[in-house]
């Protein structure tokens, strides 16, 4: 054993020199992003839809088979421009930084799965991957289409885009064309409601339309079920909840900052809205000790071939 030692030692060095690197690499990526002009006009769109909630629904007790499941939401991705407000920029990734976060994922052992894996993990006892994370994006902006979307093909990921349809074929919005290309492309298309308003606010005799009319609306033109529905502002109540159910939604997506999920809560399942630096991205979803045994054993058994 002792004449391997000096591998052994080379080996772990190389390791962390190469986490290193990448985390520096990527670091220096996210700080030299493009910047491009931008009108008015363009500008101003990203105010058409609110980004925050004061009304925060109350935590409710989960049960004891919750499961780490973090779904990530991400709302603008596009190039940064200068005058981009303090509002969009707390939500905004540029392409590159978006890849750089999607790349890194694999690196790091994460899988990327499904919000119906999640469902068939509860309902049906379907085993899923080892550390599972769920890609999400709202309101259905022409800059996802544009950009995100490439990228996820790119990175072979799937992702679920949540759409308000009183906005599709809007300008600055998704089209029906351009959901039907995600979607023949393997992209789930959810239910963001039909107008997008906070709907503890909205009347009783308003809530079915927003919440079952955009699930047919939808269903009717890309020829599909739609299961899932994220709540706008994440904003719901016990009454909003079963109506999500009676129209036949099989999970709902809140906006928690956790990634715990569990079978009781299908119908406010937690999320967070993504990091928008690639540091900020690596320190919430860190690389572990099992990807990094992997990459020691890796090289251990390379050294220990060649020296035979």
């Amino acid at each position: 054993m002792s004449r391997y030692r000096p591998f052994i030692q080379a080996a772990l060095c190389c390791v962390v020199l190469a986490v290193s690197i990448i985390t520096l690499a990527n670091q220096q990526q996210s700080r030299t992003q493009p910047l491009v002009p931008s009108s008015s006009e363009d500008q101003s769109r990203y105010a058409e839809v609110a980004t925050t909630s004061g009304e925060m629904p109350a935590a409710m007790a989960s049960s004891t088979m919750s499961i780490n499941v973090p779904i990530l939401v991400y709302h603008i991705v596009r190039p940064a421009y200068p005058d981009d407000s303090r509002a969009v920029r707390a939500l905004a990734l540029t392409p590159e930084t978006f890849d750089a976060q999607m790349m890194y994922l694999a690196r790091a052992g994460y899988h990327v799965i499904s919000f119906a894996a999640l469902e068939d993990y509860f309902k049906r006892h379907i085993a899923l991957p080892e550390k599972p994370v769920i890609l999400s994006f709202d309101d259905g902006w022409k800059d996802q289409f544009t950009y995100a979307f490439p990228l996820l093909v790119k990175n072979k990921y799937p992702a679920t885009f949540f759409i308000f349809t009183n906005s599709i074929g809007r300008h600055g919005f998704i089209s029906w064309e351009d959901l039907q290309i995600m979607q023949s492309a393997g992209m789930t298309i959810g239910s963001h409601s039909l107008s997008h308003p906070y709907l503890t606010r909205v009347a009783t005799s308003t809530l079915w339309g927003e919440i079952n009319d955009s699930k047919r609306i939808l269903e009717q033109h890309l020829g599909v079920s739609v299961n899932e529905f994220a709540y706008p502002f994440g904003n719901y109540n016990p009454a909003i909840i079963a109506i999500v159910k009676k129209a036949g939604y099989r999970s709902a997506r809140g906006d928690y900052e956790s990634g715990e999920q569990s079978p009781d809560r299908l119908y406010q399942l937690s999320a967070l809205n993504a990091p928008t630096t690639t540091a900020l991205f690596e320190k919430k979803f860190p690389i572990t000790g099992y990807v990094m045994r992997q990459a020691v054993g890796t090289i251990l058994q390379t050294t220990t071939t060649s020296s035979e």
